[in-house]
């Protein structure tokens, strides 16, 4: 069986991805801060589309009892999710770093849509650490249980 990203969450990328495209080509320090934002970001969104986001595809095939064991096969190579949290938390520290930044320059740059934007970055990192991560290494745990996975 294949692993698909949800494609709620693989919209959700694409549209951040624009708008900070959107960002960088605003030029100035806006333009800059975006940039460094995208440095960090995107590496990050990529890995969490790797190893997060599969598990997060099966959420609804776990909620409505119909996990099979080829489900669990196909995450078998899936990177050990529990092992990368660290990994990933840290990464969050860099880009909400580099958000706060955004923010800043692009309210001294009268940018108010790119600061709302870094804004909502935040609270986008910030749902991810409170409610997708855990859902995510919650799922595999219960793979774990379940078919030894």
């Amino acid at each position: 069986m294949e692993t698909k990203i949800p494609q709620s969450i693989q919209m959700e990328h694409e549209e951040l991805h624009e708008q900070l495209a959107r960002a960088i080509k605003s030029g100035g320090k806006t333009g800059e801060a975006a940039r460094a934002v995208m440095k960090v970001l995107q590496p990050h969104m990529a890995r969490e589309e790797e190893i997060v986001a599969p598990y997060l595809a099966l959420l609804r095939p776990a909620a409505e009892g119909t996990l099979t064991a080829d489900m669990a096969e196909a995450l078998s190579r899936v990177a050990p999710l529990k092992a990368e949290m660290p990994r990933m938390l840290e990464e969050h520290g860099r880009i909400v770093d580099a958000l706060r930044d955004l923010v800043r320059v692009a309210t001294e740059e009268d940018q108010p849509g790119f600061a709302k934007l870094a804004q909502m970055l935040v609270a986008h990192a910030q749902e991810e650490e409170e409610i997708l991560y855990p859902a995510a290494v919650l799922l595999a745990e219960v793979l774990k249980t379940r078919f030894g996975a």
